[in-house]
């Protein structure tokens, strides 16, 4: 007799009270029903808290916390599922909306993978999401496959993970622990994924689907993504060299170069950002290299 499996679904949030309403009445209504939702509040100041206070129930955990970014979202999300014995652990941010079937699918690739993401799409007009990728641990940043595996196939196998739709089993968590809250946001689940890649092989699957909600400015770079995204680099560069030597490859300097030239020149050729904006964007990514680097040659134990 199989032993049914328990599964927590996790939403971080803030913020963005109508996508969060979209979010949890998306699980509610799963084909497979989902054991419990926890939702961690990032501290948001509109009218989540009260919502939150509404739909609180036996099946419905509330926790919140001041705000930490996604990473530390998603370290205090994937760590209540983990320590409150679920089986597998389904996290998403409050900006998507899994199809009634998304869970069901996504079990489906239990026999292949223990940790398993679905596909994308943007909810204005049914784009796909380019997500497939392979992350470089030499360069610590992705080389883009643009879902050309998933062409002729129903699922491929990546190196990386995405907390947008991810399921994974607690004998994963067991052995990598909980997210990296130091990123706070850019790169925390890209270096879980890789971690999970040491002991599972990271599906990607076209069967499972679910909404991304395309924001407004989306292409518009953020102050603080502008920060640590190029901060973070030398975080995963750092945390990674323990499991990859040739994480120390010229090459990461050359793309980060390569990388900090594109974003300039996007920024400066933008019509959607101030003169101010502009300025203050390329400083931030100056920044934060150089508090990357300051980053990365602290020791291990120092």
């Amino acid at each position: 007799m199989t032993i049914p499996q328990t599964i927590c679904a996790t939403i971080v949030t803030y913020n963005r009270i109508d996508f969060l309403k979209e979010c949890v009445d998306s699980l509610l209504n799963q084909t497979h029903q989902l054991d419990k939702i926890c939702i961690v509040d990032n501290g948001s100041n509109d009218a989540t808290p009260e919502y939150l206070k509404q739909i609180a129930s036996d099946k419905i955990e509330i926790i919140t916390q001041s705000n930490v970014g996604s990473a530390g979202g998603f370290h205090t999300a994937i760590k209540y599922a983990y320590e409150n014995n679920y089986d597998w652990i389904w996290t998403m941010d409050d900006d998507v909306e899994p199809f009634i079937d998304c869970l069901e699918q996504l079990l489906k690739m239990e026999e292949f993978s223990k940790c398993i993401n679905p596909l994308r799409l943007f909810k204005d007009n049914d784009e796909i999401y380019q997500w497939e990728h392979y992350f470089d641990y030499r360069t610590c940043m992705p080389i883009l496959h643009n879902n050309m595996s998933l062409k002729n196939k129903e699922y491929c196998f990546v190196n990386t993970t995405c907390f947008e739709g991810m399921l994974l089993h607690r004998s994963v968590v067991e052995k990598i622990g909980f997210p990296n809250k130091e990123y706070f946001i850019a790169g925390d689940d890209t270096e879980y994924g890789v971690l999970a890649n040491l002991h599972t092989n990271i599906a990607y699957t076209k069967t499972a689907k679910m909404y991304k909600k395309r924001l407004t400015a989306l292409n518009k770079i953020r102050p603080l993504q502008a920060y640590y995204e190029f901060k973070n680099f030398f975080l995963l560069k750092k945390n990674l060299r323990v499991h990859f030597s040739q994480s120390n490859s010229p090459f990461f300097y050359k793309n980060l170069y390569r990388e900090l030239k594109s974003r300039t020149k996007l920024i400066l050729k933008g019509k959607e950002y101030t003169f101010t904006e502009k300025k203050d964007l390329i400083s931030r990514m100056i920044r934060g290299i150089r508090d990357g680097v300051k980053l990365y040659k602290i020791k291990k134990n120092g």
